[in-house]
């Protein structure tokens, strides 16, 4: 054999050899790398994208101990038309039943061609208005104001629409809440600021109920109730009762006012704790109360 073939017969064989060995390359490396994350579109913090994953700690939550982000859902409704001074039932048109019971509905976004001059957008939760744009164009979101967790919170949702629009599209935006509780897990509080700003002259009574809507935070309990409150002249005195009895000693207002801490015992709202009042002796300027408020 001459020299050439050799060397025609050795470069055949390493061209085989390395076309064999290139189909068990892995692109990019010996190894392979980590799987690509799918894109779910842009979004909104909590509402869309992929879920963080959680920190070691209590599944569930809200404290920086694994997040509280459950189940997240998109409920899209396809309008395409001009609406003129209509309310959209969202729950019917976007078939939120009652299989979405405990659901947190994080935010409603309406997409708008086009609205006509001082034209109205309001977002509705049994009615009561939480958060409203005018003349909106583009991409707009609204969020509740206050926790509103379906068939617990609210029953209803609506987008009222004052005024005309193009209307593209409506999305509800829905986290499905994480019941996990550990046993000796202290209970997660929410503070309802009551915007009092009243003064009581000699023995007189505040109904706190007239500041609290008791249907969105039915059953609730009440871990505690705090009060501003100062005395117009030298002291006064305040006595807490929740459906007619008094909860804990009489507290004592003096002229440079302190922040009073009552621990009402076994108060849900709606059920042991129709009635909230505030009876006072003495003058004295009442300037806020806090609710702190927790789920049973």
């Amino acid at each position: 054999m001459t020299l050439k073939n050799s060397l025609l017969i050795s470069f055949a064989a390493i061209t085989l050899f390395a076309a064999a060995a290139e189909a068990y390359i892995v692109p990019g490396g010996s190894r392979p790398g980590p799987a690509p994350i799918p894109d779910v579109g842009p979004g909104f913090p909590g509402d869309f994208g992929p879920t963080p994953i959680p920190a070691p700690g209590y599944p569930g939550d809200d404290f920086g101990n694994g997040g509280n982000y459950g189940r997240q859902e998109r409920k899209v409704i396809y309008l395409n038309r001009r609406v003129n001074n209509e309310t959209l039932h969202l729950r019917q048109l976007a078939g939120i039943g009652e299989n979405y019971r405990g659901y947190v509905v994080e935010s409603v976004e309406a997409e708008f061609r086009s609205s006509g001059y001082n034209t109205e957008v309001s977002l509705l939760t049994d009615g009561r208005r939480e958060e409203s744009v005018y003349s909106p164009q583009g991409s707009v979101l609204l969020r509740p104001q206050y926790r509103a967790v379906l068939g617990e919170d609210i029953r209803t949702l609506q987008l009222e629409i004052r005024g005309n629009a193009q209307l593209e599209s409506v999305t509800v935006n829905l986290r499905e809440q994480d019941s996990y509780n550990p046993p000796g897990r202290p209970e997660r509080t929410i503070d309802v600021p009551l915007y009092v700003n009243r003064r009581l002259y000699g023995n007189d009574r505040l109904d706190l109920g007239m500041y609290l809507d008791m249907n969105r935070y039915r059953g609730y309990r009440i871990q505690a109730i705090e009060i501003d409150a100062n005395a117009v002249y030298n002291v006064a005195l305040m006595d807490l009762l929740i459906n007619g009895f008094n909860q804990g000693q009489t507290i004592q207002v003096d002229r440079y006012g302190r922040r009073q801490t009552v621990y009402p015992q076994n108060a849900v709202i709606g059920q042991t704790a129709s009635s909230i009042v505030l009876y006072t002796r003495g003058d004295l300027d009442v300037r806020g109360v806090t609710l702190k408020l927790s789920r049973r």
